[in-house]
């Protein structure tokens, strides 16, 4: 079957728009601004992390057959059902969501009507979002179809006067490791726990064009996978650009929203920047509603029917609305801990998974992850200070920062294939003895 070009475009941009949430605009002007004049370092490690890891992650999946539940099965079929839910729980209600909720008060609402309060904004928002989540109609797609085009026309202007009108300084590098810092500011986009939901939904839309053997799934997933990934790497370094021309005036105290708030103030001024507010606030609730909807069937469809869509959404919201009163600098916080702890155990397990033909015993992919969260949940305790945890596992988490590849966030592998090769060889000599 001839794969067409136009098919891997419209698929290709689907599965960008997908990934390019309204979250993903406040992470690369910050690392812009804390790496300054290494800022082309710090955003090498953000693309590794996303888009890379997510493209790689539909890819698999799309190899694997293309359910959420495909990517962790070989671990334990019941594992791969629990490593999909967390991760809808935590793209959902847990940290994505939320963040929407925040980050429209934060980069709309405040700058309009500073006396609100934010739980007022959540209000409004989450009310709007339940509502839509459980009454759906085409108005919300309609509203996404020019978010997009919207918010990249006014990204391509900031970037055009930033290199029209450049910095006069741009402050010197803030970070001791700017490539590692940029790594696992990408885990915050949570991208690579969807890439397994995302797979499933570029398969359909292969299916639907006509692509109904595996292979020729696989060569135009890839296609349409570097589609993807050209367009997300693209607006990641312009934005980090224009973050790094504004260093002279904002740091790492400064939050992200904050940074992002002060980069189009600068640029564009206060016309741009309210353009910019209300294109965030609109792709926000078009994230909420969607990720929520998702959750809700996700769990609905895992209960076998005893959890009515409906229930699970208004949990859901209520859920959300709860969580994005704390404000988006301290969801990233928290979400920092979880995320370090569970993004190594996927990210080895897209990469086992692209030799998943080869690989012929299971207990493989259970010693990868068993290293790659263990290494993770030692840094997450470790980073709580003044807790019982700091002290039992400070040392152990410097430890762990010292082994290789360190210095691109990537400490945790070698121990990951190494474990797997363990428990690969154990399983080898197990099945010589029974035969």
């Amino acid at each position: 079957m001839k794969i067409k070009t136009s098919d891997i475009l419209i698929t290709g941009l689907a599965l960008f728009a997908i990934f390019f949430g309204a979250g993903n605009l406040i992470f690369p002007p910050y690392l812009g601004v804390v790496s300054g004049q290494a800022w082309w370092q710090a955003i090498g490690g953000f693309l590794t992390s996303d888009p890379l890891f997510p493209i790689l992650g539909v890819l698999v999946t799309i190899q694997l057959g293309g359910q959420a539940d495909d990517l962790g099965k070989r671990v334990h079929p019941k594992f791969g059902l629990i490593l999909a839910g967390i991760a809808i729980l935590l793209i959902g209600p847990l940290f994505s969501v939320p963040r929407t909720g925040a980050t429209t008060h934060e980069i709309f609402v405040q700058n309009l009507f500073p006396m609100v309060p934010i739980w007022v904004t959540s209000l409004i928002f989450f009310g709007l979002t339940a509502y839509l989540a459980l009454n759906p109609n085409k108005v919300v797609d309609h509203i996404g179809k020019y978010l997009t085009p919207s918010i990249l026309i006014i990204i391509t202007i900031l970037v055009i006067s930033t290199w029209i009108h450049p910095a006069k300084e741009i402050a010197a590098n803030r970070l001791e490791q700017p490539f590692a810092t940029g790594f696992r500011e990408g885990y915050q986009t949570m991208d690579a726990l969807g890439a397994s939901l995302m797979a499933s939904i570029v398969m359909t839309e292969l299916k639907n064009r006509g692509y109904q053997a595996g292979k020729h799934q696989i060569k135009a997933g890839s296609l349409v996978g570097l589609v993807a990934f050209i367009l997300l790497a693209l607006v990641y370094v312009a934005l980090a650009y224009v973050g790094s021309q504004i260093s002279a005036f904002y740091g790492p105290d400064n939050g992200r929203t904050e940074v992002f708030n002060g980069m189009i103030n600068l640029t564009l001024g206060h016309w741009g920047q309210l353009l910019m507010g209300i294109c965030v606030a609109l792709a926000c609730l078009t994230t909420a509603i969607g990720l929520t909807s998702a959750c809700s069937n996700f769990f609905h469809q895992a209960s076998g029917g005893r959890w009515s869509y409906q229930q699970v959404c208004l949990v859901c919201v209520s859920v959300e609305f709860l969580i994005s009163l704390i404000g988006t600098q301290q969801i990233i916080g928290i979400a920092s801990s979880v995320l370090s702890i569970i993004y190594p155990m996927f990210m080895i397990l897209i990469i086992l998974s692209f030799f998943d033909r080869k690989i012929k015993y299971n207990q493989t992919y259970t010693g990868g992850v068993i290293a790659a969260g263990l290494i993770g949940t030692i840094q997450a305790l470790a980073a709580q200070e003044n807790t019982i945890f700091y002290r039992l596992f400070h040392n152990m988490a410097t430890w762990t920062y010292s082994l290789p590849l360190t210095k691109f966030g990537l400490e945790w592998l070698l121990p990951a294939l190494v474990t797997a090769l363990i428990f690969t060889l154990g399983a080898a000599i197990k099945d010589r003895l029974a035969s």
